[in-house]
């Protein structure tokens, strides 16, 4: 699935307007009838639908006339400028109540209503103004269920900043088309559950329309799997080194060694230091192992890079002078790198080493992010494709509540996961996932399996135990289990 902006939207919209010979009034009541197969369809008796005069308003508007004259449900209008309502004349001849007053519309929000937010959606480019400052914060401090039309009113469709105020809805129903608010912060935050519903845009206008990402499906990352030949051997599922863990850090290093292999990885070595192998020489015999030698830098000078296809270092490694020199040579070497964690930190003062021929991975969460580039949460989705025409190498990961992942040809938003990843080793864990995947094909779209993969395994993991319970060893054998479920066996 496409990701559009605001003016794509625009564009798409007026194509199919043009193709389909559509008014204005029956794109509105398209928008309309999708809300209203969803609200139609709710529990609630008493239905309170928040409106601008705007085009979201309108929508608003023939919302409350379809609710009105095709259910039973008590249907309320709060529109502060009724009198300037071009549809007012729709709710003629009907029980819609309209309520125009601040008073009043202060009364309504704070009863038992289902709140329908219909002010502005993907419309608002400036600050929320008055009165509907005024209406953000009364439906934020009622405890109504709130769903929004397209978008909570008061977010940036494009950057998913707030315009001063924004609704904070428990749901979203999406106009067919999927928004970048949707996946960035603090948008992302505000959305709620997000529900997709057709507005009967034609497949051939979407499929030729430009966008600025894309969301995979669970079908379609079955598809983007490496795939195990019946006639291979274990070099043919990539050669991998991992420099990490240290002598308070060893889990790290097992964690992200463990799901190497268990995603597929052919041949893992793992460079650490002397504490830790002795350690994976008994939890993991699968790995082979290389000491990290006191004299380091003679050691680097004389090791055989050569033999490994995927390098990856970070998880655990501590941070300390050895892991910037172990940072410097693994980048000047003419094999791929994924930095993760500890290598991140010194990530900072050695960017020069990004201008490399072969591709380079990190994997920042939002805090790691920060200490290596400038950030901005207005400009994220901008400062990344910078980032990347800069060092045409490199590929961010970067993890959040929807994790981002971009290289110089794509951008693509992770729909899948929850707040049960919010948990020490997990990074480790995805760390792992994409070394395994991405060595067996070197491909951008193994690095999106193994993203989506990694957030699966959690969403597997809430389907029948907490959120709060989940450890990383856990979501290793959740992995297990998903990709078996992939690969049709269970």
């Amino acid at each position: 699935m496409k990701v559009f902006k605001r003016d794509q939207i625009f564009q798409i919209i007026n194509k199919e307007r043009e193709v389909n010979h559509l008014s204005d009034y029956d794109l509105l009541l398209c928008c309309a009838v999708c809300l209203f197969e969803n609200i139609s369809q709710r529990e609630d008796k008493n239905i309170l639908i928040v409106c601008s005069n705007s085009v979201s308003g309108d929508i608003g508007v023939i919302l409350a006339e379809l609710l009105a004259k095709k259910t039973s449900k008590e249907v309320g209008l709060a529109h502060f400028y009724w009198d300037n309502c071009n549809l007012k004349g729709l709710v003629e001849n009907t029980n819609i109540k309209v309520y125009s007053s601040l008073k009043e519309i202060k009364q309504q929000i704070s009863a038992n209503n289902l709140i329908v937010d219909c002010m502005f959606s993907i419309e608002l480019k400036e600050n929320v103004f008055y009165p509907f400052d005024l209406f953000i914060d009364w439906i934020n401090d009622s405890a109504n269920y709130v769903i929004a039309a397209d978008l909570p009113s008061g977010i940036d469709c494009d950057d998913g900043s707030v315009l001063f105020k924004a609704v904070k809805a428990n749901e979203t129903i999406a106009f067919q088309l999927a928004k970048p608010a949707y996946y960035l912060y603090p948008a992302n935050s505000m959305c709620g559950k997000i529900s997709y519903s057709s507005i009967s845009i034609g497949y051939d206008s979407i499929a030729s329309a430009p966008s600025i990402g894309q969301l995979y499906s669970y079908k379609n990352v079955k598809e983007m799997l490496p795939q195990r030949q019946s006639h291979s051997h274990k070099g043919d599922y990539g050669k991998i080194l991992l420099i990490g863990g240290s002598d308070n850090y060893t889990g790290a290093a097992i964690l992200a060694a463990k799901a190497i292999l268990k995603s597929g990885g052919g041949l893992l070595t793992v460079m650490s230091y002397s504490e830790v192998i002795d350690v994976f020489k008994i939890v993991l015999p699968e790995a082979m192992t290389v000491r990290i030698e006191n004299n380091l830098i003679y050691q680097l000078e004389t090791f055989d890079f050569e033999r490994f296809d995927t390098i990856v270092i970070g998880p655990g490694l501590s941070r300390n002078k050895n892991t910037e020199i172990l940072l410097q040579y693994v980048l000047k070497t003419n094999k791929d790198v994924l930095i993760d964690a500890d290598g991140l930190f010194y990530l900072k003062n050695n960017l020069a080493l990004l201008n490399r021929n072969n591709n380079t991975i990190i994997t920042p969460h939002m805090g790691e992010y920060q200490h290596i580039f400038p950030y901005n949460a207005k400009t994220i989705l901008k400062d990344l494709a910078d980032i990347v025409h800069i060092y045409p190498s490199l590929t961010i990961v970067l993890k959040s509540e929807n994790t981002i992942m971009i290289d110089k040809n794509h951008v693509v938003f992770n729909d899948f996961g929850n707040n049960a990843l919010a948990k020490g080793g997990s990074g480790d864990v995805l760390a792992g996932v994409i070394a395994g995947f991405y060595s067996a094909n070197k491909q951008f779209e193994s690095i999106v399996a193994a993203v989506s993969v990694h957030s699966l395994a959690a969403d597997y993991w809430t389907r029948k135990h907490s959120s709060y319970s989940l450890l990383a060893s856990d979501l290793i054998e959740c992995i297990d289990i998903l990709l078996a479920d992939m690969e049709g066996k269970n």
